[in-house]
C-alpha cells in the first residue's frame, strides 16, 4: 500500500471521524447510531472514537484537526442535512490536505 494511502486510511480518516463524532455528540447531542449512519461507519467505530480507543498517532492527528477547527465545516454540513456525497467530498478534501501537510 502506498504510504500516503496508508496514512489516509489508517490514520487521517479515523482522526477526522473521531473529531466529527466528538463534536456531534458534545455540541449537538447526536446518538452514536445517528453519527455512525451519517459518517457511513458502524456504531462500534463511533463508540471507539468517542471513548478515544485508538492509537496515539490518530490522537495526535485528531488534536491537530481540533485545534484548527478543521472538522467544524463537515459537522455543519451533516447537521444541515447535506447529501452524503457532498459530505464525503469534504472529508476527502480534508484528508488530502492533511496528508500533504504530513508529507
Amino acid at each position: 500500500m502506498d504510504p500516503e494511502c496508508r496514512n489516509i486510511s489508517k490514520l487521517i480518516l479515523p482522526a477526522i471521524r473521531a473529531s466529527v463524532a466528538q463534536i456531534m455528540r458534545e455540541e449537538y447531542n447526536y446518538r452514536q447510531n445517528e453519527i455512525a449512519e451519517r459518517l457511513g461507519v458502524v456504531q462500534v467505530s463511533i463508540s471507539k472514537y468517542l471513548n478515544r480507543r485508538y492509537s496515539g498517532e490518530i490522537e495526535k492527528i485528531r488534536k491537530y484537526i481540533d485545534e484548527r477547527g478543521l472538522s467544524k465545516g463537515i459537522v455543519s454540513n451533516i447537521v444541515r442535512g447535506e447529501p452524503s456525497d457532498a459530505i464525503g467530498r469534504e472529508i476527502d478534501s480534508l484528508c488530502s490536505s492533511i496528508a500533504r501537510e504530513m508529507s
